[in-house]
Order: structure tokens, then C-alpha cells, then sequence
């Protein structure tokens, strides 16, 4: 089989890119240490250092132990080289978190939402950072809709952002590399990270959500888009002879009273999770702390068991969402400053 050409220039990128995340993953290390973690050369990896020394990218933070020569120098990257944001967009506000090289959350704030004023609201939001923070490289924009490279193609109730192409519309305007990921799959991605579970998980996260129900799901350790990038959207999942599961959920509301809207959520959960249970037979099943309670877990089992063999149902647990899908924006910011997020 034939290799394709790798450029010179790609290929010392690619060095690059391990001695960052190495790193950023360690903290400090000596080239030796470097070569060892990455399987690269210790010439090529003393080469690479030195230049980002000298480009300032990397800061030599004194000497390590010595196994008898002399002590080795030690490397970390330098917090101050570049900064990324991270923004989520909710229905009533736009979150927004600075972070530096190492991946420290330097600052946050929270403005006003802008899903229904449209694009030129955002670009001005985004525009005060940029000029604020001349260093900033990279921005990572999580979205309450269904994405394709970039461009949201499925937003509930927000026209305004429909079929948006956040991804090339800021990258023209704004010297930042730009990815976009739905509000869920980033969730998912952010407990994952939380959590320490292993590395092949399959997971479903839950939210009902001020936009809509909607669910990230991982399988063996990899989200999963789907074909056309719609996997997730649980809204539109047939659980009963007439209604789906967003209309089963909006009709709690005509419920009598308060008792018998939550046995028409819990009825309506029981019959989710039978269906990702017969399907993905994940590990665990994560719902917002919002949305259910460790009280309605366990009617929730119980109402699952009806449908599929209790045996076989997964772990299902309730979490903070915003503190998870924030972490994941933060991840894959990181990722990005560090040059290995996704294209």
C-alpha cells in the first residue's frame, strides 16, 4: 500500500502538536522525559524544544534531578502565549470563559442571550474579547442544535441561526480558529473528563433543557453524530402511538396537578431509557439535576424495567449540567490552542 506524502512542514507541526499535549497533560518535563512520552528522537524532540523556546511558546523552569551527568533542563508551556474562549449560547444568556495556553480559566462572564437577535448581536459580543485580549487564538461555541462542520442546520426556535455557518463566518472575521459543537455532545464530552471512568465508556447524557430535550451520546469512548450529525436529537423519538417524546414532555403541562406531571415525565424517561438500553446498552445514563432527582431514578428504573430485563439497564445517575458541558467547552478549547481539537 502506498503512504500518502507527508510535507516537511506537517510533519514537524504533527512533533509539535505531541510535545504540547505531553505538556499540557504534565506540566513540566525534560526533553529525555519528552522522548520517552511521545516515541520521538531525542535529537528531533531537542530541536523542536529549543525553537519553541525561542518563539516563546515554551519556558525553561529550571534544572531536574540528575541520574549522575549533569541536570536536565526542564520545560513547561508558557501560560501567556495564547488564550482561548469558550462560549456557550443559552435561550436568556451567553456564557463566556477565558482561558490561557495551559488551559487555567483566566476569567468568565456572562452576557446577555443572543439566539434571538441573530448573528451581528454575537459578532459584537465576541468582537470586545478579540480586541480585549490581543493574544486570543481560538474560540469553541456550543450550540443548542445540530451540527455539521461548523454550520447549524437544526436550531429549535431560533431562525435567525438557521443553517449558520458559525465556523466560517468568524474564521473570516476574526484571527481564531473556530469549531462549534452541540450544547450535548460537549456535555458528554465534559463528564467523561470529570469523571475518570475509562477511556471505552458508552455514556447517554440527558437534558430536557430550555431549548428542548437533547442527548449526547458516546459510544466506547467516541461521541457519536451520526450520519447527517442528528444523532441526539431525542425530541422526535415516536414513544407513544401518538406523540413523541418532546410532546409527551410539553404535556405535562396540562397535567391536573403536580403529582401527575411528574408520573407523566417519569413514564416518559422509563420509556427513553428502555429504548437506549435495547439499543446502545450504554454504561451509565446521566440526567440533569434540574430535570430529575435520585428519588425519580429510582421510579425511573422501575418504570425501565417494564419494557426491557432490568439486568440489562445501565447506571443512571444525576449531574450537574452546567458544570459539565462547560468543562467539555473548555476541553476542546484546549484541544484547539493546542492544535489537536477537531478540523
Amino acid at each position: 500500500m502506498k503512504l500518502p506524502f507527508v510535507q516537511p512542514k506537517m510533519m514537524g507541526e504533527m512533533i509539535r502538536q505531541q510535545i504540547r499535549a505531553a505538556l499540557c497533560r504534565d506540566s513540566v518535563s525534560t526533553k529525555a522525559e519528552l522522548a520517552q512520552k511521545t516515541g520521538i528522537s531525542f535529537p528531533t524532540i531537542s530541536k523542536t524544544l529549543d525553537e519553541m523556546n525561542d518563539q516563546g511558546e515554551v519556558l525553561l523552569t529550571g534544572l531536574g534531578v540528575s541520574s549522575g551527568g549533569r541536570r536536565p533542563k526542564q520545560y513547561r508551556l508558557n501560560a501567556d502565549h495564547m488564550a482561548g474562549l469558550a462560549v456557550g449560547l443559552e435561550k436568556d444568556y451567553s456564557s463566556y470563559a477565558l482561558l490561557n495556553y495551559v488551559g487555567e480559566v483566566i476569567g468568565r462572564e456572562k452576557l446577555p442571550g443572543v439566539l434571538h437577535d441573530g448573528p451581528e448581536r454575537l459578532t459584537e459580543q465576541i468582537g470586545t474579547f478579540v480586541k480585549r485580549y490581543p493574544h486570543l487564538r481560538a474560540l469553541t461555541l456550543g450550540v443548542p442544535g445540530a451540527v455539521n462542520n461548523g454550520r447549524v442546520f437544526y436550531m429549535l426556535d431560533y431562525d435567525k441561526f438557521q443553517n449558520f455557518d458559525f465556523k466560517a463566518f468568524y474564521q473570516e472575521r476574526f484571527p481564531l480558529r473556530v469549531q462549534v459543537e452541540n450544547d450535548m455532545n460537549a456535555t458528554v464530552l465534559g463528564y467523561h473528563d470529570r469523571s475518570g471512568d475509562e477511556q471505552d465508556r458508552s455514556l447517554v447524557y440527558l437534558y430536557l433543557g430550555q431549548n428542548g430535550p437533547g442527548a449526547g451520546i458516546m459510544v466506547n469512548g467516541d461521541v457519536v453524530r451520526g450520519s447527517s450529525f442528528f444523532s441526539g436529537e431525542v425530541s422526535f423519538l415516536p414513544l407513544y402511538d401518538s406523540r413523541n417524546f418532546l410532546q409527551a414532555v410539553q404535556d405535562r403541562a396540562s397535567a391536573q396537578n403536580g403529582t401527575e406531571s411528574r408520573l407523566r415525565l417519569i413514564d416518559a424517561m422509563s420509556r427513553l431509557v428502555a429504548v437506549f438500553t435495547a439499543t446502545l446498552n450504554p454504561h451509565t445514563i446521566i440526567f440533569c439535576s434540574t430535570d430529575m432527582t435520585e428519588h425519580d431514578l429510582t421510579d425511573v428504573r422501575k418504570g425501565s424495567a417494564f419494557y426491557v430485563p432490568a439486568d440489562n439497564l445501565p447506571s443512571l445517575i444525576v449531574r450537574d449540567w452546567e458544570e459539565d458541558y462547560f468543562h467539555g467547552l473548555n476541553q476542546l478549547t484546549i484541544k484547539t490552542m493546542l492544535g489537536t481539537g477537531i478540523d
